[in-house]
């Protein structure tokens, strides 16, 4: 049986399709930004011809179909979400406006607005209703309240309207009350209990407006998507990728649409860990070069951070989250000059369509990806393999008349101005994200994604004083391969707050055995058994006093291991040595607060193991293609360089630069300073001369 897994949401939705022996078949197709499920059955066909069949026939011997998107994310960052509205705890309307973050990022300058709220003053009706701190209830649920908000609702138009109130995390009675009611006029009714359940209103509202204004754009892309999947005969088990690195089915993705947000590149980080694991590398960063961002991910002792939130836009998607750094440098980011003849790269891209100028269609404006076919980087005759050829002369037209010339300099100079700055947009980012964390990036091995990351990632490893360097024979299909690695994850909360001196076994034993109880039917409705299931508990703890918490998780357990005095002393212990890493201080005298319990559910899906393949040698000559003019200005400019053919390079092949290696969806590019050595999986080490 197959295994499909894509990302779609980018310039192009990349596939990658797993075979029983887990061998691999890469396809790529242009994404339409309007209705996704092109470039998803576009993969479906690039793969069934490359196995010599139809799409019919592969998909009825495929298990799984497993799609990461940026779709959602996308939409509330263009601000196209749903309309919605909000019934609130009477007397609390302005909780949007009243969150614990600052309005602004320029805090001292008074005359920037204030950011827009997603769901306006307006639209936010009070529901008479109140609940203690505690979970007690100390007035009751008014139902005409509710149903008079459902009318105005209506009668303005709302799509979804969302539900939060006071202290639902710790008794969600009257949330879910209110929920029967407007289900009956609403069925996409979004309870920010069933969001995340953590205190906090403002991060718990926020997470569920975001959800709210994502679930019809979830359920229409669900929708068509399996339209397209049965009308092809598939009848395997559909996976959706989570913010979270893990999968959902379509069912939960659905009843939570803000696990959908940051999913896509959530699973870049998965593939670079593996990657770690089978080099041997102790630090990496992950960097994906797609065709709009370039996504950063940090894994120092191959470990991948979480942050407890992310920030969408204004306003906060406060799930958990695998942490990756989006940067606005891609290859379609466009080059533009401004009013003071400034040259800028990105963050604005041309996506898939129009694209680059050189794609022909349509695309005026110069890009990345142009300056690399201006350079000679990226070959004209041999993009996707050679199923789309680009058009050299459109894209030197764009940059000689909207950069070259009003700069007063040649066309050469004007490409490399556009890649120099890109690939210093990139080393910024990841240096700043690094030293933000205390970390040196010269201590990591950097590791490439995307199809444009192999064009520009020694260029990049040399501004950060890097020396080594891999790229993944699928670096074009990362985070879909990344995808395949995913479990099933679900992070589930219970907030307490209670200091350890206040805080007995017996409590925290039955605290985590109702998490755990709940995580183990989530894991059974999916069809897992027990012996697939695997549990770690954890919490968020704080010094009595402190105002924000920091995660601590355990080791992996079993369903049912004992929670012991000795669990907390775990729990504690670990929160001090966190603390004094973060913060370079910890006091074990002090008191620690628990303020809320968690629990990771975890489903095991089959791993993938790469091939190792037999050593032929040092000699690259039987993957020699040609030779083409590149240009590089350590050496004067142009040179002939030459080309090798991906598909014929073997275990122990070395290259020396300058060379460029080319790929049916990346190119790799090696200054003469940088050599490639071809490893056992026939994934590419490449080293600079130090």
């Amino acid at each position: 049986m197959y295994e499909v897994v894509m990302d779609t949401g980018g310039t192009f939705t990349d596939a990658v399709l797993l075979d029983e022996d887990r061998n691999i078949t890469m396809a790529k197709y242009p994404t339409d930004p309007f209705t996704p499920s092109v470039g998803i059955m576009g993969c479906m066909g690039n793969l069934a011809s490359q196995l010599g069949c139809t799409v019919q026939d592969m998909l009825q011997r495929t298990s799984s179909v497993v799609i990461g998107t940026t779709l959602p994310t996308n939409t509330v960052v263009e601000g196209k979400g749903a309309k919605c509205c909000l019934l609130h705890t009477k007397g609390f309307r302005d909780i949007p406006e009243l969150g614990r973050r600052l309005p602004k990022d320029d805090i001292y300058n008074l005359k920037v607005s204030a950011p827009k709220p997603p769901i306006p003053r307006y639209l936010r009706f009070g529901v008479e209703e109140r609940m203690q701190f505690n979970g007690q209830e100390v007035t009751p649920l008014n139902a005409d309240d509710v149903l008079k908000a459902i009318a105005e609702a209506q009668r303005l138009g709302v799509e979804v309207p969302v539900v939060c109130f006071l202290h639902s995390y710790i008794n969600p009675e009257h949330e879910e009350q209110a929920g029967e009611i407007i289900k009956k006029a609403y069925p996409n009714v979004v309870l920010s209990s069933h969001i995340l359940r953590r205190w906090m209103e403002w991060d718990r509202l926020s997470t569920a407006m975001i959800a709210g204004s994502v679930k019809p754009v979830v359920a229409r892309f669900l929708g068509n998507l399996d339209h397209e999947l049965k009308r092809n005969d598939f009848k395997g088990t559909l996976l959706l990728t989570t913010c979270l690195g893990g999968v959902a089915s379509p069912e939960l993705y659905l009843d939570n649409p803000a696990l959908a947000i940051g999913s896509g590149p959530a699973a870049g980080p998965l593939l670079g860990r593996f990657l770690a694991e089978l080099s041997d590398f102790e630090n990496v960063i992950v960097l994906d070069m797609g065709g709009t961002t370039c996504d950063v991910g940090l894994l120092p002792h191959k470990k991948i951070d979480v942050s407890p939130e992310m920030r969408i836009g204004d306003f906060v998607n406060a799930l958990e989250s695998v942490d990756v750094a989006s940067i606005g440098a891609g290859g379609g980011s466009i080059a533009a000059i401004d009013d003071r003849g400034i040259l800028h790269v990105g963050p604005e891209s041309s996506g898939a369509n129009p694209g680059p100028a050189c794609y022909a269609k349509g695309g005026l404006r110069p890009t990345v990806t142009d300056a690399d076919v201006v350079l000679g980087y990226v070959p004209t005759d041999y993009f996707l393999g050679g199923r789309m050829s680009l058009n050299a002369d459109l894209a030197r037209k764009a940059i000689a008349e909207q950069v070259a010339a009003p700069l007063g300099i040649t066309l050469e100079e004007a490409a490399h101005a556009i890649v120099s700055i890109v690939e210093e947009n990139m080393s910024q980012g990841i240096f700043l994200n690094a030293v933000q964390k205390g970390l040196d990036p010269r201590d990591f091995t950097l590791i490439l994604g995307g199809g444009a990351g192999a064009v520009h990632g020694v260029a990049v490893a040399s501004r950060l004083g890097l020396n080594q360097l891999y790229v993944p024979k699928q670096a074009s299909a990362f985070c879909a391969l990344g995808a395949a690695l995913a479990n099933y994850e679900y992070v589930l909360n219970r907030c307490i707050y209670r200091r350890e001196d206040h805080l007995s076994t017996d409590e925290l034993k039955g605290w985590f055995a109702g998490l755990e109880h709940e995580g183990f039917d989530t894991l059974a409705r999916q069809g897992l058994a027990e012996s697939e299931m695997r549990f770690v508990r954890g919490a968020e703890m704080r010094y009595f006093g402190q105002l924000r918490d920091i995660v601590i998780y355990l080791p992996e357990n079993r369903r049912g291991e004992l929670v012991t005095e000795q669990t907390l002393k775990e729990l504690i212990a670990q929160f001090h040595a966190t603390h004094q890493a973060m913060y370079g201080w910890s006091d074990a005298t002090m008191s620690v607060a628990l303020s809320t319990l968690k629990l990771k559910a975890i489903g095991l899906r089959r791993p993938i193991e790469l091939q190792s393949r037999p050593y032929v040698g040092k000699d690259n000559s039987a993957a020699f293609k040609r030779n083409r003019q590149a240009y590089f200005k350590e050496m004067g400019g142009f040179v002939p360089t030459p080309c090798y053919d991906a598909d014929r390079l073997k275990h122990g092949m070395e290259i020396a630069g300058p060379a460029i290696v080319e790929h049916s969806a990346t190119t790799v590019v090696l200054p003469k300073d940088a050599t490639l050595i071809v490893d056992a999986y026939e994934n590419y080490l490449i080293r600079r001369a130090q």
